[in-house]
């Protein structure tokens, strides 16, 4: 029996992970908080989305909102899920998961300062503001020295495995 020696796992990657694990929790409320419950604005999307949509052939109102919340609610499920396994795949070593999660914040980060250069600060905005400051914690913490040298072993390991016959 072989006794296989792990690579420690820096504290870096364990307050990354954590920080990536908040910045799901506050993206996915959010979205509940703002999209999933604005029965309003999902009733006046449907709407104008119905338009042109002859009136003998449009659905109600209220079942098309229902729909779009069941679509939504699914959505949200799979977006956090995804994000969920970039976190574990990150955690364990892989770099394209550290590359993928540093992505998203990058653009969450422009995303967010468009917004704010747009609308002010405005109260919705909070909500990705608390996101953005965990993933960009993430991302700092996902680069620190310890962590790019935990992701090189890592990637050595596997590269050995594949050599052996």
């Amino acid at each position: 029996m072989t006794v296989v020696d792990t690579i420690p796992r820096p504290k870096a990657i364990d307050s990354a992970f954590q920080a990536v694990l908040a910045s799901i929790a506050i993206s996915a409320v959010a979205t509940v908080v703002t999209v999933l419950f604005d029965r309003a604005m999902l009733t006046q999307l449907v709407t104008t989305a119905m338009e042109d949509v002859p009136a003998d052939q449009r659905l109600s109102t209220s079942a098309m909102v229902g729909a779009m919340q069941v679509i939504l609610a699914i959505s949200i499920a799979i977006f956090a899920g995804l994000f969920l396994l970039f976190a574990f795949k990150m955690r364990a070593g892989r770099n394209w998961a550290r590359v993928l999660l540093t992505a998203y914040t990058t653009l969450g980060v422009v995303s967010f300062l468009s917004a704010m250069a747009s609308e002010g600060a405005a109260l919705e905005l909070m909500w990705s503001l608390a996101e953005i400051a965990f993933g960009v914690t993430a991302v700092v913490y996902m680069f620190r020295p310890e962590s790019t040298k935990y992701f090189a072993e890592h990637k050595q390991r596997r590269l050995r495995a594949r050599q052996r016959p």
